[in-house]
């Protein structure tokens, strides 16, 4: 039987912090206090890659101030805060946070368009704002879902005295959420700003070796596989269902094992939305509506995850399914991406803020880059890979082979 032992709230929320998320977190709250009683607005950057601990920090901070503004010592007492998340299952979890714990309220978190517009209407304000997942923010005018300005960050600014957002710009994903460092430092320029680095890997439980072959792999770059592993799982599997049967064997063992894949994979003829791929047929959950998440419901075993049901959450193994969208070329013997093969086209929504030519072309690159870099690095104590591209899993397997 499944061992799921965590509900949603345990990855997030963690008292005991390390040395160095501890350091980080005692400069975050001297700036924000020394912001809450200077001019202007103030914006702390939090950047870090996947697996970091950057909404374990969040979190830690956010529950700080909260008990801080009854405290009259404080310099949080009598404070105005609320946070925000542009992501729906982070968003379940928040909102349990805030329905559960003592000083926390479930209505403290909102997704971005919702805070501004509630703002504007009401004329509101805030003392400090935090923001997870701030590579998803969208960065254009979307009436669609009703939001009418330029980027939701520099909105966000205006409304608050003290920002504080997470960034990883290997986890931007979409145009209509395009991030890159220099639009990051056009919005901040304006205000008094400070970025906090977080260099370090919590997540995965990889010696380097692993770390670096996995970081080169989500950029296209192969190499034999580490023969030193320690004690992570990386493997490259011939079929997709035996790389399934191995993720429901480690799911019995100890929960928390899931098949995810990339976006590029055709419907079936049926119209279904499925992950069809030699033997193997399940169908790709983008997104659901229950107050669970994904990763802790017991039937997503039989489902296939995407960046928008594992975006930030924890998994033991990850079997990574890698969509035709991805192949290889021999000539560089690099994986490349292929726009053309790409399903969920949504991803390549015009944005202005990004015009040139080669600029776009690069870009429908890296968004799925970043989304096989998000699924990628799921995994605490694996990664299993399988690429619908027959080339590119030769390859894969002959680098496996070649383990060094």
């Amino acid at each position: 039987m499944e061992k799921m032992g965590n509900d949603n709230l345990k990855p997030f929320d963690i008292d005991h912090l390390s040395t160095n998320q501890s350091g980080i977190l005692a400069d975050l709250q001297e700036y924000i206090s020394d912001g809450l009683k200077t001019p202007g607005h103030h914006v702390a950057v939090i950047e870090g890659a996947a697996g970091t601990g950057k909404s374990v920090l969040l979190t830690k901070l956010f529950k700080n101030i909260r008990q801080g503004m009854k405290d009259p010592d404080s310099p949080y007492q009598g404070l105005k805060t609320v946070f925000t998340v542009n992501h729906p299952e982070l968003l379940k979890v928040y909102q349990e946070m805030g329905a559960r714990y003592r000083d926390l309220y479930k209505k403290d978190y909102v997704r971005p368009t919702s805070l501004i517009n509630s703002a504007h209407k009401t004329d509101s304000h805030y003392d400090v704002v935090l923001i997870d997942e701030g590579h998803l923010l969208l960065s254009k005018r979307e009436p669609y879902i009703r939001f009418f300005q330029d980027n939701q960050l520099t909105e966000i600014i205006k409304l608050a005295k003290v920002v504080v957002v997470v960034f990883d710009f290997q986890q931007v994903i979409q145009g209509k959420m395009f991030w890159n460092e220099k639009l990051l430092n056009q919005v901040l320029t304006p205000y008094d700003h400070r970025i906090f680095p977080m260099n370090f890997q919590y997540r995965m439980e990889a010696n380097a070796s692993v770390s670096t072959w996995i970081d080169n792999f989500v950029t296209g770059k192969l190499s034999p596989l580490p023969a030193d592993q320690g004690d992570y799982d990386l493997r490259i599997f011939e079929r997709a269902d035996a790389l399934f049967a191995t993720i429901k064997a480690r799911n019995q063992e100890g929960g928390l094992a899931r098949v995810l894949a990339t976006t590029g994979f055709q419907r079936r003829a049926d119209g279904a939305h499925h992950v069809v791929l030699d033997g193997f047929d399940l169908p790709w959950d983008e997104f659901d509506a229950q107050v669970k998440t994904w990763p802790n419901r017991p039937e997503s075993i039989n489902q296939v995850g995407s960046i928008y049901t594992v975006q930030g959450f924890d998994l033991n193994y990850a079997g990574v399914l890698l969509s035709p969208a991805f192949e290889y070329d021999a000539k560089t013997d690099r994986m490349v991406v292929n726009p053309t093969k790409v399903t969920h086209k949504e991803i390549y929504k015009k944005n202005p803020n990004l015009t040139d030519a080669d600029a776009i072309a690069q870009a429908k690159t890296d968004f799925m880059y970043n989304a096989l870099n998000i699924l990628a690095k799921r995994g605490k104590k694996g990664l299993y890979l399988k690429a619908a591209d027959p080339d590119l899993n030769n390859r894969l397997l002959e680098l496996q082979a070649q383990a060094k």
